[in-house]
C-alpha cells in the first residue's frame, strides 16, 4: 500500500509541471499563401492560465487585417510593431481555453533591390508567454524551387536542431520539437520564383522611397532650368575670321560661361604682335615682350599682360608664376554682363540639384549591397558621396563638347563606367541608367550657361559658325585664302586649338610647306607642314599648362 501511494505521489508531480505553467500548451499556424502574395492565416491556441489575467495581449504582424477570434471581429490595439489582440473577452478565468485567431497578411511577398522575390511569414510574433509545442503548415500556390529558412529570437541559428521540417508538394509542413520560451519570435523566410506569384513580381519594379526622391531632386533642377536658366540652342553664324573684340582664350567664358584660358589668350596676344613665343630644347618656354599693351584692348588684358611681365621683358610661361597668374585666371569671367541676362539663373545651383540624383542612386545602390542597418548606413554614406562626385564629373564632361580639354570627357566616360559596374554588381542597373542619363543631361542643359543677352547670342552664334568652318573648311577655299594671306592659317590657329577644330584644320592645308610662324619660334631651320606645325602648338601649350595642372597635387602632397 505504501508503495503505490509512492507511485501516486510521482506520477503526480511530474504531471504538475504541464499545467502548473501559464502559457500556450499547444499552437497551430495553418496559412494559405495565394498568388497575388496575400496570406490567410488561421492560429488555434489551447492556452492554460494558472491565474485569472485581466489584460492579456496576443501580438500578431503589424499588418495583419480582418482578425477575428473565434468567429467574432476582435478588438486590437496597434502598436508600432504589431497589432494586439485583447484577448480578455475570451478568458473566463483560470484554467484551460481555445482560441482560434484568422486574419490576412497582404503583400507578404516582396522584392529587394535586386529584385529578387521573398516570402516572408511571421509564424510566433512575441506572445508574453511561453509556447511548449508549435506545429505550422503553409500552403503555396505550386511547388516551391527552395527551401525556407527560420529565424528566431533566443535559438538565432540554432533553429534547424530544433525543428522538424517536411515538404509535400506545395506544403511546408514542421513541428518545433523543443519548448518556446515567452517573447519568442518565429519568422520563416522563402525564396519564392515569379512562376509562384506573377501579380509580385510585376511589383519589383515599383518605385521605392529612394526612387522618388532622385526624381524628385531632377524635377526639381528641371523646374529650376525653366524657371531661371532655359535658353534657345545658339545658331551658327558662318565665319572666316575670329570674332572681334575677344581673344581665343575667352572663348569658354562668351560660350559656356567658364573661366578665361590664359594660356590661349597669350597666344592670341602672340598672334596680335605684342610678344613672341620661344620653345628651347629642354622644353621651356619664353615669352619675349615686344610692345606694351594700351587701352586698344581690354581693362583685364591689360591687367594680367601687366602681372604676366610687369618691368620685364621675357617671362617663364613653364614657371610658377605664370602658373599661379593662369589659375588665377580661371576663376576670372570677363564679359558676363554683357553675355547673360541679369535675371539668368546660376549653373552651379543647378548642377547641385542635378547631382544630388546621383546621390541617392548611391544610397539606393547600398541597399542592395548590405541587408544589416549599420553596415548599409556606412555604405549608404560612402556610396551616396561618390554618387554625387560622379554626377558631378559626368555633367562637367559636356563641357568637352566645344574645348581643346578633353580630360572632363574622360573622366564623364570613367566616372560613368565606375557607376555601371558598380549597379551590375548590387543588381540594380535601371539605378545607374538613370543617373548616367539624368547627369550627362544636365551637363548639356548647363553646357550654355544660362539666358543670354542679344550680344551674348550674337557672340555665340559667331564662335560656333567659326567652329563649323574650322572643322569642315573647303580646299580649294583654304588655298584661294593662304594665298592672299600667307599667315591665315597662323592667324587662325589659337581660335582652331580652343575649339578643338586645329587638327581638321591642318589636316584640309595637306603636306604643303608653311612660311615661318611670325609668333612661334624653336630655333629650328626649314618650313613646316600645317600637321607639323599644328604639333608644335599643342606641344606649347602643353608645356605652358603642365605646372598649373599639378599644383594641386603637389599642394595635397606637400611638395
Amino acid at each position: 500500500m505504501r508503495r503505490l501511494w509512492i507511485v501516486i505521489l510521482c506520477c503526480a508531480l511530474l504531471a504538475l509541471p504541464v499545467g502548473a505553467v501559464s502559457g500556450i500548451t499547444a499552437a497551430e499556424n495553418q496559412t494559405v499563401v495565394d498568388a497575388d502574395g496575400t496570406c490567410r492565416v488561421t492560429l488555434s491556441l489551447t492556452l492554460y492560465l494558472e491565474e485569472a489575467m485581466a489584460d492579456l495581449r496576443f501580438p500578431l504582424p503589424a499588418q495583419a487585417r480582418d482578425i477575428t477570434v473565434n468567429g467574432t471581429a476582435a478588438k486590437c490595439e496597434q502598436t508600432a510593431g504589431a497589432r494586439n489582440v485583447l484577448l480578455s473577452d475570451y478568458l473566463s478565468g483560470a484554467g484551460t481555453c481555445t482560441l482560434v485567431l484568422r486574419y490576412e497578411l497582404p503583400d507578404a511577398v516582396t522584392a529587394d533591390q535586386k529584385g529578387n522575390l521573398t516570402l516572408s511569414l511571421q509564424l510566433l510574433s512575441g506572445f508574453a508567454l511561453p509556447v511548449e509545442s508549435l506545429r505550422f503548415s503553409i500552403t503555396l500556390p505550386g511547388e516551391p524551387e527552395h527551401s525556407p529558412s527560420f529565424t528566431s529570437t533566443y535559438f538565432q541559428e540554432t533553429m534547424d536542431f530544433v525543428m522538424t521540417l517536411e515538404t509535400q508538394g506545395a506544403v511546408i509542413s514542421g513541428t518545433v520539437d523543443q519548448r518556446l520560451r515567452d517573447h519568442e519570435t518565429l519568422t520563416m523566410t522563402l525564396a519564392v520564383s515569379e512562376k509562384l506569384f506573377p501579380q509580385s513580381a510585376a511589383k519589383r519594379w515599383s518605385l521605392s522611397t529612394t526612387d522618388l526622391i532622385m526624381m524628385g531632386c531632377a524635377a526639381l533642377a528641371l523646374l529650376y532650368w525653366l524657371a531661371a536658366m532655359g535658353c534657345r540652342m545658339p545658331r551658327r553664324l558662318r565665319r572666316t575670321t575670329p570674332p572681334d573684340g575677344i581673344t581665343a582664350g575667352e572663348i569658354g567664358c562668351r560660350l559656356t560661361g567658364q573661366g578665361v584660358d590664359l594660356t590661349l589668350t597669350v597666344i592670341s596676344w602672340a598672334q596680335m604682335g605684342y610678344l613672341l613665343i620661344q620653345m628651347d630644347e629642354n622644353g621651356r618656354v619664353l615669352l619675349h615682350k615686344r610692345m606694351d599693351m594700351g587701352n586698344e584692348r581690354s581693362e583685364w588684358e591689360v591687367r594680367y599682360f601687366r602681372s604676366l611681365f610687369g618691368r620685364r621683358n621675357l617671362a617663364d610661361g613653364t614657371g610658377y608664376h605664370y602658373a599661379r597668374l593662369s589659375r588665377k585666371a580661371m576663376g576670372f569671367v570677363p564679359g558676363r554682363s554683357q553675355t547673360f541676362r541679369r535675371s539668368s539663373g546660376n549653373p552651379r545651383v543647378f548642377r547641385v540639384l542635378a547631382a544630388f540624383v546621383g546621390l541617392f542612386g548611391g544610397v539606393s545602390l547600398a541597399a542592395g549591397f548590405a541587408e544589416d542597418t549599420a553596415w548599409r548606413t556606412v555604405l549608404s554614406l560612402l556610396l551616396g558621396i561618390l554618387g554625387f562626385a560622379a554626377g558631378w564629373l559626368m555633367q562637367s564632361a559636356g563641357r568637352s563638347l566645344f574645348s581643346r580639354d578633353k580630360l572632363p570627357l574622360l573622366l564623364g566616360l570613367g566616372s560613368a563606367g565606375v557607376w555601371l559596374l558598380l549597379s551590375i554588381a548590387a543588381e540594380a542597373w535601371h539605378t545607374a541608367l538613370w543617373v548616367i542619363l539624368t547627369q550627362f543631361l544636365a551637363g548639356l542643359a548647363a553646357l550654355y550657361g544660362g539666358r543670354r543677352t542679344e550680344s551674348g547670342q550674337q557672340t555665340s552664334a559667331e564662335i560656333l559658325g567659326l567652329r563649323r568652318y574650322l572643322r569642315a573648311a573647303d580646299k580649294e577655299e583654304l588655298r584661294r585664302r593662304m594665298k592672299a594671306n600667307p599667315h591665315y592659317f597662323y592667324d587662325l590657329a589659337p581660335w582652331a586649338l580652343a575649339l578643338d577644330a586645329d587638327r581638321a584644320l591642318a589636316r584640309q592645308l595637306g603636306g604643303a610647306r608653311l612660311p615661318q610662324c611670325p609668333y612661334l619660334t624653336t630655333g629650328m631651320d626649314g618650313h613646316m607642314t600645317a600637321g607639323e606645325w599644328d604639333r608644335l602648338l599643342r606641344d606649347t601649350v602643353s608645356a605652358m599648362d603642365a605646372l598649373r595642372k599639378r599644383m594641386p597635387l603637389d599642394r595635397l602632397l606637400g611638395r
